[in-house]
């Protein structure tokens, strides 16, 4: 690559010149040292490779690509000799570098060397730099909470970060399972390995096995081609399987034989694959009633919850809601360019009456809706979804008071149907069948009450469908 910094390091100055001059027609900027010591100092300039002496009076090359490795072990270092001996050039590979050319130095070789040296550190920094942004975006500073119910829940995570431990998460949905789940991957032991996440419910049964664990072609039909599964994708990091409870019983089984085996076969395979992953699962289910109804295996569930991590709803700590209220106005004010400076008071009243079945996920398109929707520089009332404003009327107005006949606030059937039906909603993220089948009310006329309701412009859910 154009303009990348290559350091010579070389003792005896016709070869250092010679190399440098090559470099220089390359394309490439150059900083030439007599001696290690030079070298080590300057590293703070930046080189994207470095071509070292290994024979030179002071620090030999060595022990200066020792130093090297100590500061930058993605930094490639080539190293040049007169010695063309094999067991030094298997010592200076062995300590790390990245390759080895003996004098008189050929120059196509060098600048085949040079070039993919440059482009590998060049890749290295684009990884790196990648992984920093994925640890910053899963930071624990994005879990909201300061809260008894969360400083729990944090003290647990705490305790996983420096092992590989299979872990089970278990939350309502909307708690923030998968983000606790990509935290504790890019903070912990494996967060240079990859994390990949499969959500169990989402897959057709007839797909889940292939899926987890990929096929060979022809295994069945439209199996063009082979195909590499999430469990292999996932070696060296961690795999997140997400409502582990709607896994097939045959897939079930095959899970347990790979976490006894650690290995597996693909869909019509005969080859063994072994593969070191940590896996964290998660379900919105009591998993323990799935394994009582014999919906889940016993001897599975005792693998996958080794250690439990219970989220609590967001009803659980309202504590923390004042704050995670305050982290979505700021992300998304920055996000919609919009200078909002805050709220009316009786927002956040509202926010605090309502039992929030959707729970944070609920709350940030709650107020995602609101920052889009306002056009003043505070948060109104009329910015929240009605079930939010009805519910806290419905508490407002439920408070006995004195001289007022209780019988008075009596609702009627069609706004206790209407509340219903809106929290089904709310609960089921927008499902309308489970919804329906829920409250006990046949699809068709569900349907009808969601648009004579208008709770489609009511639901966060269902809103985003426009």
């Amino acid at each position: 690559m154009e303009n990348s910094l290559i350091f010579i390091v070389d003792d005896e100055p016709t070869t250092r010149r010679l190399i440098s001059h090559w470099a220089e027609t390359y394309g490439y900027k150059v900083k030439a040292f007599e001696d290690g010591e030079q070298c080590l100092e300057a590293l703070d300039k930046g080189p994207d490779t470095i071509c070292l002496d290994i024979l030179m009076p002071g620090l030999d090359g060595i022990e200066v690509l020792k130093r090297i490795q100590m500061i930058d072990p993605e930094l490639p270092v080539i190293m040049v000799t007169a010695r063309d001996s094999l067991e030094v050039a298997v010592e200076a590979m062995r300590q790390g570098a990245y390759d080895y050319i003996p004098k008189p130095v050929d120059r196509n070789r060098l600048r085949s060397s040079l070039k993919k040296a440059v482009e590998r550190y060049s890749m290295a920094k684009e990884i790196n730099q990648l992984r920093k942004q994925l640890t910053r975006t899963y930071s624990f500073d994005n879990i909201v909470g300061k809260g008894p119910a969360m400083e729990s829940v944090f003290k647990q995570i705490e305790k996983v970060l420096d092992n590989s431990i299979n872990i089970f998460i278990q939350g309502e949905s909307g708690t923030g399972k998968e983000l606790v789940a990509r935290a504790i991957h890019y903070h912990g032991l494996r967060r240079h390995g990859p994390f990949e996440a499969v959500n169990c419910g989402a897959i057709p049964e007839n797909l889940q096995e292939s899926e987890l664990f990929g096929h060979e072609k022809g295994a069945f039909t439209g199996a063009t081609q082979s195909q590499v599964g999430k469990v292999e994708m996932a070696q060296g990091g961690t795999l997140f399987l997400d409502e582990v409870g709607e896994m097939s019983p045959a897939l079930q089984i095959k899970l347990l034989r790979f976490l006894q085996n650690k290995s597996f076969e693909r869909v019509g395979g005969r080859k063994e694959i072994k593969v070191d992953i940590r896996i964290i699962s998660a379900t919105n289910k009591v998993l323990e009633r799935e394994v009582e109804s014999g919906n889940f295996r016993e001897d599975l569930y005792y693998r996958l919850v080794v250690y439990p991590i219970k989220i609590p709803p967001l009803r659980d700590r309202k504590d923390d809601l004042p704050a995670l209220v305050h982290h979505f106005l700021e992300k998304y004010r920055e996000e919609t360019g919009k200078h909002i400076e805050g709220m009316d008071h009786r927002v956040m009243e509202a926010l605090m009456s309502y039992g929030w079945p959707g729970n944070v996920r609920e709350l940030e398109n709650v107020i995602y809706r609101g920052v889009v929707m306002s056009e003043s520089q505070r948060l109104q009332l009329s910015n929240l979804p009605q079930e939010i404003i009805d519910s806290a009327s419905a508490e407002e107005t439920d408070r006995p008071k004195k001289g007022i006949d209780l019988a008075l606030k009596i609702v009627p059937m069609k706004t206790v149907e209407k509340r219903a039906m809106l929290h089904a909603l709310n609960v089921t993220q927008g499902n309308l069948a489970v919804a329906a089948k829920e409250l006990g009310m046949g699809r068709a006329t569900f349907y009808r009450k969601v648009d004579k309701y208008g709770l489609r412009a009511l639901s966060p859910f269902l809103s985003k469908e426009k």
